[in-house]
């Protein structure tokens, strides 16, 4: 039995909505996690030298965390979610934010590659050409 245009791309609307709930949930708990350690550790530091100015770099080690996280999170999340909910609903764009989801989780070993290379077969072939624009 061979699946339909639209049943790849309903299987792969759900797997990258799966993907981008995945890495929206580790990317918020690591963000969370590593600030608290930073912070944390600057507050430490400034209690056992005396000093409040280290409680500062502390805060700053918070802040860049946050903007690193930050990006790749979205470099990470927005992609596979605009890509699975254009493919779900059958909108336009869906092939570009598809290639470009299937561009971002190829390093994600083993399942994300094997999304994002099934997600290349099925953009590129004549059937995914012609049935999502």
């Amino acid at each position: 039995m061979t699946l339909t245009p639209i049943q790849h791309a309903k299987i792969l609307g759900i797997g990258f909505g799966a993907f981008a709930a995945i890495l929206f949930f580790t990317f918020m708990l690591l963000l969370l996690v590593t600030v608290g350690v930073l912070v944390a550790l600057g507050i430490t530091i400034a209690n056992e030298t005396g000093d409040p100015n280290q409680a500062g770099i502390g805060v700053l080690g918070g802040i860049f965390t946050i903007v690193f996280y930050g990006v790749l999170g979205l470099v990470g999340v927005v992609p596979t979610g605009l890509a699975s909910w254009k493919l779900l609903k059958q909108k336009p764009g869906a092939r570009i934010w598809g290639i470009i989801a299937s561009i971002v989780l190829l390093p994600v070993l083993p399942a994300g590659t094997a999304l994002g290379i099934y997600g290349f077969w099925f953009f590129f072939t004549d059937r995914g050409r012609s049935c999502i624009s």
